[in-house]
């Protein structure tokens, strides 16, 4: 009981391993807030090389809009950080608030 099926005769297109590196890299950056620069980076570097892998062999790999999603999901990451992080001033210490005695007024 043969099938005649043409999968067989078709290799199965699987997932880049850039782009589920990009995928994961970007979900544990957004674990960690997206505090990390360096993990953003990462993410947004291996989507890129994912996106690179699908297109020079799309006969054998899937995965463009995992490396979207990470592109992505690093770039909001980069944003709401720079957003929500106050920015620092060089050169200027940080200050404490100075109390002011009862004894001086």
């Amino acid at each position: 009981m043969e099938r005649d099926s043409p999968s067989r005769g078709t290799p199965r297109r699987r997932h880049a391993p850039w782009a589920m590196t990009a995928i994961v890299t970007a979900l544990v950056a957004l674990l960690f807030q997206g505090s990390l620069l360096p993990l953003n980076l990462a993410a947004a570097i291996f989507a890129v090389m994912g996106l690179r892998q699908v297109q020079r062999q799309p006969e054998r790999y899937v995965g463009r809009a995992l490396c979207w999603i990470a592109i992505a999901l690093a770039l909001i990451l980069a944003i709401l950080n720079a957003m929500l992080q106050p920015p620092v001033q060089e050169g200027i210490p940080e200050s404490v608030p100075e109390q002011r005695s009862s004894e001086a007024q």
